[in-house]
């Protein structure tokens, strides 16, 4: 009954946060599709995707210490704690590469007790999902229920540790992309509000989505051992 009750309020859950934040899948397809030829053309004029990085980092004051790697087959651009490096790919949208690699610098600049505490605490809570998953599929686990709470409790405090590391850089890298265009001034002022129009249009499909998706993530992780304990 317990586990019956657990699923159904994810569901619930999952239904009223997709209502609730106006998540549109259709919008989010939306963003890929769109006519993105003249913003494709701007991004020409941009420096290098490592100047760029090295620039922002000066301009944030953290310039010291932080590693920059280009990898042309990665297609992202992340920063990782643990080597404090900041690592390019390939962009799958040229014209967004201001503010993604903004938003990795704003994070090599975050709190590294917050930063280090999101990796550790991921992958423990990432670990125990899977080892609860295993010992319940081989039913040697015991007191079920209490790892569904565990689980659940988890998820929690890993969702404010992620969101609050997110929310700050997703915030904090439009204006620190618009501040850094207009500085090194390589758009017209025609060209930079087009561009940063294109960004705050990302921004507020963008940021309701990773916030949603961060969060259902972890009720899924909840759904998925509640219906195997279920069964």
């Amino acid at each position: 009954m317990f586990e019956i009750v657990v699923i159904i309020s994810c569901a619930i859950t999952i239904i009223l946060l997709k209502n609730f934040l106006d998540i549109n899948l259709k919008n989010i397809k939306g963003l890929e599709k769109r006519n993105s030829n003249e913003l494709e053309s701007l991004a020409l004029t941009f420096p290098g995707d490592e100047e760029i990085c090295k620039d922002i980092l000066k301009k944030i004051k953290n310039n010291k210490d932080v590693k920059i790697k280009i990898d042309e087959e990665y297609n992202s651009c992340v920063y990782t704690i643990f080597d404090n490096t900041i690592t390019i790919g390939k962009f799958q949208r040229n014209y967004m590469k201001v503010q993604t690699i903004a938003h990795e610098c704003v994070h090599s600049r975050q709190n590294k007790k917050t930063l280090w505490s999101n990796f550790i605490f991921t992958n423990i809570y990432l670990i125990y999902f899977v080892l609860i998953v295993i010992f319940e599929l081989f039913n040697i686990l015991p007191y079920s229920n209490i790892h569904i709470i565990i689980l659940i409790f988890l998820g929690i405090v890993q969702y404010i540790i992620r969101f609050s590391l997110e929310n700050e850089a997703m915030i904090k890298a439009r204006f620190i992309a618009k501040e850094y265009i207009e500085e090194n001034r390589i758009l017209e002022e025609k060209e930079k509000n087009k561009l940063l129009e294109e960004y705050d249009e990302v921004n507020r499909i963008g940021i309701p989505f990773i916030n949603f998706n961060l969060i259902c993530t972890n009720i899924i992780k909840v759904l998925i051992f509640s219906i195997i304990v279920l069964i």
